[in-house]
């Protein structure tokens, strides 16, 4: 019996030993690192997973009393407590409406599921609501944050910049909605902002940071964050709206400056709301923005090649020197010093772009790396079924809806444009559009959508092999490709000139 006895023991022993000299399993923040055969750092999950999970969320925000009724918590604050609680903390209301319908527009062609427009509506109209009086000096524009969150809006204080990303907000919204009094809101933002217009020079851009919306004084003369203004402008040039020669003048004007100073000097300071006086506080999100527009306007920089890895380089070597499992991880400013999955995901979003130019296998696996290790905040340990509770990024657990949601969900869709395989292969999705797709219709070897603009180009990940008819008719076989697509299977490109409805079907 003693022996029996002893022999359990010993038993129970290695047991419990083998427990303490098994290798610890690796995570970062709540999911287990996962890594492929040749040691480089995967997705936890499916970035379908996190687009879904991300706007099941805001699909199903809790809510808070106010004096409009229920209020969804991003109407009304711009952060979480860890445990996804509610925090009363400073709203950023206007950029949000930027990014958020960024997301509608690409999440809406993406899946075909037009729940997700009331979301987005409830936050646009509730800014359009507060826009500033006519006899202000800064009149008919956004509060673009609300230091007392209460789903009013009615601070003095405002940021020029994120006006222009309401309005470039506003735009897309009426596109995709066809409501005019979204385009006669950002109409207004236009006119205020083009009056205020200087040339700048190296201390004082064209447009200052922040303003006493009613007395116009200036509050802080100095961001470098002016590209928003060029692409409001943009925007609306090629709507057809506003006085065009005024728009073009002023654009070129901004844009002129950006290439004269920032981009010269990179003195990439002023975008954070939250942030006061401090011109030596740089951050990562304006020079990444002025390269996304670069990208796609290549036209408008003849030194593009030059510029884009040039501020890729930058930000990676000021904001990207932590890597985790061979990944940049990216830091949103001086002052916040904090590796944020969002900013992560923007800098992956921009080289994968840049990879899309240049073709280099070296810039897609810092992409792909960066893309992959910006999922690892996503759906925290206390997310609850399909709607993830986003952390804002590694060690930095407080959810934010711009952070965690409204400016994070975008860039996977923009990696997506130039890295396919990012897309389940398994299902039939519209990628990306260099236009509006305004109604789309998901069936069994079928996708038929219309778009708002008549020429353009969309990017698809299809199951079969296509036939495509615009119009009606076959489209010229010309006009689109279908095959593998940067080393990716099954992708589909079409090119439309005055065609606004496309079919997608298996070819007979």
């Amino acid at each position: 019996m003693l022996q029996a006895k002893c022999a359990k023991i010993g038993l129970a022993f290695m047991a419990v030993l083998g427990c303490a000299l098994a290798p610890a399993v690796e995570k970062l923040s709540d999911h287990e690192v996962v890594l492929d055969g040749q040691g480089r750092l995967q997705p936890w999950t499916s970035y379908d997973h996190v687009i879904r999970g991300s706007v099941e969320y805001i699909k199903n925000c809790p809510t808070e009393k106010t004096v409009h009724g229920d209020d969804p918590w991003y109407l009304i604050t711009s952060k979480l407590n860890a445990d996804g609680t509610f925090e009363h903390n400073q709203n950023n209301q206007a950029g949000n409406v930027y990014f958020a319908v960024d997301t509608l527009a690409r999440y809406y062609a993406y899946t075909g599921d037009r729940d997700a427009f009331k979301s987005v509506q409830l936050l646009v109209d509730r800014v359009v609501q507060y826009h500033t009086p006519a006899d202000w000096a800064w009149a008919g524009v956004p509060r673009t944050q609300d230091d007392t969150p209460d789903g009013e809006y009615t601070d003095k204080t405002s940021e020029p910049d994120k006006m222009a990303m309401a309005g470039d907000g506003y735009v897309r919204f009426y596109k995709l909605t066809g409501e005019k009094k979204y385009l006669d809101a950002a109409l207004g933002i236009a006119k205020t902002l083009l009056a205020k217009v200087t040339p700048g020079d190296a201390e004082h851009p064209p447009l200052p940071f922040r303003v006493n919306l009613k007395t116009g004084k200036v509050l802080d003369v100095y961001s470098a964050h002016m590209i928003p203004h060029v692409m409001f402008f943009d925007t609306l040039l090629t709507l057809g709206a506003g006085d065009r020669d005024e728009l073009t003048a002023k654009r070129d004007l901004i844009w002129k400056w950006i290439l004269e100073y920032p981009v010269k000097n990179n003195h990439w300071s002023g975008y954070y709301e939250d942030v006061g006086l401090h011109h030596d506080n740089l951050n990562q999100q304006s020079p990444m923005e002025t390269a996304r527009y670069m990208l796609r306007h290549p036209d408008r920089d003849p030194d593009m090649r030059e510029h884009v890895p040039a501020l890729i380089e930058w930000v990676r070597n000021r904001f990207g020197l932590t890597r985790r499992y061979g990944a940049t991880s990216i830091c949103e400013q001086d002052n916040c010093f904090k590796e944020m999955s969002s900013h992560t995901a923007r800098y992956a979003s921009i080289v994968a772009l840049w990879y899309g130019v240049c073709n280099d296998p070296a810039v897609r696996e810092e992409a792909q790396a960066a893309f992959a290790l910006s999922t690892y905040s996503a759906f925290c340990r206390y997310s609850k079924g399909d709607r993830a509770l986003n952390y804002v990024g590694l060690g930095y657990i407080d959810p934010w809806f711009s952070d965690s949601y409204f400016d994070y969900l975008p860039h996977f869709f923009d990696g997506m444009t130039a890295l396919p395989d990012m897309a389940p292969g398994d299902q039939d999705h519209v990628l990306g559009s260099t236009g509006t797709v305004t109604q789309i219709e998901y069936a069994a070897k079928r996708i038929a959508y219309d778009t708002f603009e008549s020429s353009g180009d969309e990017i698809l990940r299809i199951t079969f092999k296509p036939r495509v008819l615009a119009e009606g008719k076959p489209l010229d076989s010309a006009a689109w490709q279908y095959g593998e697509f940067h080393g990716v299977p099954g992708v589909l490109r079409i090119h439309r000139d005055n065609m606004k409805k496309i079919v997608v079907e298996s070819a007979p």
